[in-house]
């Protein structure tokens, strides 16, 4: 028996059949292939850990462009008189991308 175009989030069909002495059995008819793992099981924290930091850095790097660009349309050389507040705002955007709350300095 032929199974015609199964829908991608399908993972099991089961057809239950009666065997000789009247009892129901399941019958696998289709068994979705299991993914093979990309990356090995101690690796995956320290890989999580590098797309965090990268997403946060790339957060970082938008929100200080944003303010550069806005510094410099409202003043000419606008960017170096607001350089420390846009690093700041940007900073803050790359820590909350990143999920630190608060840094404290000792």
């Amino acid at each position: 028996m032929e199974i015609a175009r199964i829908n991608a989030s399908v993972v099991k069909v089961v057809q239950l059949q009666e065997d000789a002495t009247g009892k129901l059995t399941p019958v696998v008819l289709y068994k979705k292939a299991d993914k093979k793992k990309k990356i090995a099981g101690p690796l995956r924290p320290l890989e999580k850990g590098i797309r965090r930091m990268a997403r946060a850095q790339v957060a970082f790097a938008d929100k200080y462009l944003e303010r550069h660009e806005r510094s410099n349309q409202k003043n000419r050389n606008g960017f170096v008189r607001d350089i420390i507040g846009n690093v700041v705002d940007a900073e803050k955007a790359g820590r909350k991308k990143l999920g630190i709350k608060r840094i404290t300095m000792m």
